[in-house]
């Protein structure tokens, strides 16, 4: 006999509400709503999907039967896709485990949203330092520094590491990062210092305005502080007046 009428009740909706509370999240960030469709067998089935009104991409649904079994989980995002499926049927104790991770996954992923982004950013202008590299750099260019260049160069390279961790001391981060983040600095110009003597001038060019971008993107205000002459000194005469300003430090107006 077919179903002409399918809902939940609304004791059921308010334990799914209670679910969705949570890692700074209000059920009222959600909407729940349903829908009914037709099965193979004819039957009604229940169509209840939780989506996240600020995004509308990320969503819970589940089918529900005539006889209150639950169905094909599908949920956005995912543990590991963007998009996931489970097929078959489940039981409540799951649903509630599912969507108790469902919002977990959702917190981080907004987070790491904005990392990503940051990330892409970072790989196209690394792109674009690579292809003027590949424009000014002549075939001389494919030498390697002398030993006087090589050693001008970690000299300038040491330089700019006390510009940054100067730079680092005004900031107001935590003492336990700024010496995490001086650490890796430290680690990151000693590994430039000995590129130079065996990468050619156009591979450690390469590998310098690398580290630059990730600097960048990774202290802008200590960045802006240090400001653009500092790391031009350091660029091959080839290429130091050819890069946009957007590869390069921001410019602090008050220097």
């Amino acid at each position: 006999m077919k179903l002409l009428s399918l809902d939940i009740n609304q004791t059921f909706l308010m334990n799914l509400r209670e679910k969705l509370e949570g890692n700074g999240f209000t059920a009222d960030d959600f909407k729940i709503s349903t829908s009914t469709t037709l099965n193979k067998n004819f039957l009604d089935e229940l169509t209840l999907q939780i989506t996240y009104i600020y995004h509308k991409d990320y969503c819970f649904s589940f089918i529900l039967n005539p006889d209150g079994e639950m169905k094909d989980l599908e949920i956005s995002p995912g543990k590991l896709l963007s998009r996931e499926k489970i097929n078959g049927t489940f039981s409540y104790g799951t649903l509630t485990r599912e969507i108790t991770t469902w919002v977990k996954n959702l917190r981080k992923e907004m987070g790491n949203s904005v990392v990503g982004r940051q990330i892409k950013e970072t790989q196209e202008k690394i792109e674009e330092i690579e292809r003027i590299l590949e424009e000014k750099f002549e075939e001389v260019s494919e030498s390697y520094f002398t030993k006087a260049e090589g050693q001008k160069l970690k000299d300038k390279l040491d330089e700019l590491e006390e510009k940054y961790s100067s730079a680092f001391d005004k900031s107001e981060e935590l003492e336990s990062e700024l010496k995490a983040e001086k650490k890796k600095l430290h680690q990151e110009i000693e590994l430039l210092k000995d590129q130079v003597q065996y990468l050619t001038k156009k591979k450690w060019a390469t590998a310098l305005m690398v580290k630059l971008v990730n600097w960048c993107a990774r202290n802008p205000q200590a960045a802006k502080q240090i400001g653009q002459s500092a790391v031009k000194t350091l660029l091959p005469k080839e290429i130091e007046d050819s890069l946009p300003t957007s590869l390069l430090p921001p410019t602090d107006e008050n220097n």
